[in-house]
């Protein structure tokens, strides 16, 4: 992490002794002798490098490398996969959803847990923390919000799902209790579309949007292989107005998108229970008049973002996939009637794990070991 009141010294250090690891990472075994041929950097300083990434536990040797040659062999290295464990919240109405990754991204330990009467947000956060850390060393936490967060304070300024009053001492509350620990306040749209470039099956697009509908409809945007926030408020697409003339959102402006198409909107415009009952009803043709309307509305939503962004693909996620093929090929087949390019790519989200989770345990990952 960058810090003016840092050397120039060891900065340089903490850069090398982050590609050091970035290649003992990504190559999964690895030589201090081949680190030293990737990167140029010197055999001493490519040894201390490593002892110093073994000392902190994230690194371990993992045996000689196989040569048909004679002579001294070489000592492979990999990553400690327990050496560090991030956590990553996804944060509902009522509804704390918390993950605890290793360093491998392999998951070691999910916990769900809904806030009980008069409990604060923040008090069902730490608790859900403390139930991950037992006996782990936590050294990034990642909490998504479905709301506009403030990048430079880690507060979220508005949402229609949460009470911004609820959220406001979340950051100031973790970092005291755990001053030494990296904690990021994110949007969970934004997460998602970060774990669906680097776990998904799409061809890790840099230029991606991520559509989650849920309770509310979200978009993460990705340029560049980076998450776009704007000034806090970049993703609101559930807030888009498709409908000028619609009804009144909480948010203050008329037609947004989310008045028709999030799940609780699908579920009393087709008047049905659950989407497993409206998938059923699907199969059988019916109800097709009512998700046409949704199908529809959506459409018109992607083909506005996709006029202004060009992304490579949109990738469609949240409870709402559970709607199966029917939903996704109606939105397909709507967008294709208004857009001018006619075959973007529009999927389901393939990610089996919790995707805002896993997006924020990615993002902690990358900000700490500089990916």
């Amino acid at each position: 992490m960058t810090d003016t009141g840092k050397s120039s010294q060891q900065l340089i250090k903490e850069a090398n002794m982050n590609l050091v690891f970035r290649l003992i990472h990504k190559n999964g075994a690895i030589s201090r002798a081949d680190i030293k041929k990737i990167t140029s950097l010197s055999a001493t300083t490519v040894s201390s490098l490593v002892e110093e990434l073994i000392g902190e536990g994230f690194v371990e040797e993992c045996g000689i490398k196989k040569t048909k040659s004679s002579g001294r062999k070489a000592v492979m290295l990999k990553v400690k996969a327990d050496g560090g464990f991030f956590a990553g919240l996804d944060v509902k109405k009522n509804i704390i959803r918390a993950d605890l990754y290793g360093l491998d991204f392999t998951l070691e330990k999910s916990i769900e847990r809904s806030l009980s009467d008069g409990e604060s947000l923040a008090m069902g956060i730490m608790q859900a923390i403390g139930t991950l850390s037992r006996n782990k060393k936590i050294i990034g936490v990642t909490i998504g919000l479905p709301g506009v967060i403030d990048p430079g304070t880690n507060s979220l300024i508005s949402s229609t799902v949460l009470a911004a009053d609820d959220v406001k001492d979340i950051y100031s509350i973790l970092k005291e209790a755990m001053p030494d620990v990296d904690v990021y306040i994110k949007n969970n749209s934004g997460l998602i579309a970060l774990a669906e470039k680097e776990f998904g099956n799409h061809g890790r697009a840099d230029n991606l949007i991520s559509v989650d509908i849920n309770d509310g409809v979200g978009a993460g945007i990705l340029v560049d292989g980076k998450i776009y926030e704007g000034s806090g408020m970049g993703g609101e697409f559930g807030h888009m107005s498709v409908d000028f003339g619609g009804r009144k959102c909480k948010c203050g402006s008329y037609g947004c998108l989310e008045l028709y198409a999030s799940v609780p909107e699908i579920l009393s415009l087709t008047e049905t229970s659950s989407l497993g009952e409206l998938a059923e009803k699907l199969s059988f043709g019916q109800k097709k008049k009512e998700v046409l309307q949704v199908t529809r509305a959506l459409a018109f939503g992607i083909n506005n973002i996709v006029n202004l962004l060009d992304p490579e693909i949109i990738v469609i996620g949240g409870s709402v996939i559970t709607l199966g093929e029917h939903f996704l090929d109606a939105i397909k087949e709507s967008f294709r009637e208004i857009a001018l390019i006619k075959d973007k790519k529009i999927v389901y989200s393939d990610i089996k794990e919790n995707p805002v989770t896993l997006g924020g345990v990615r993002f902690s990952f990358d900000r700490m070991f500089g990916f």
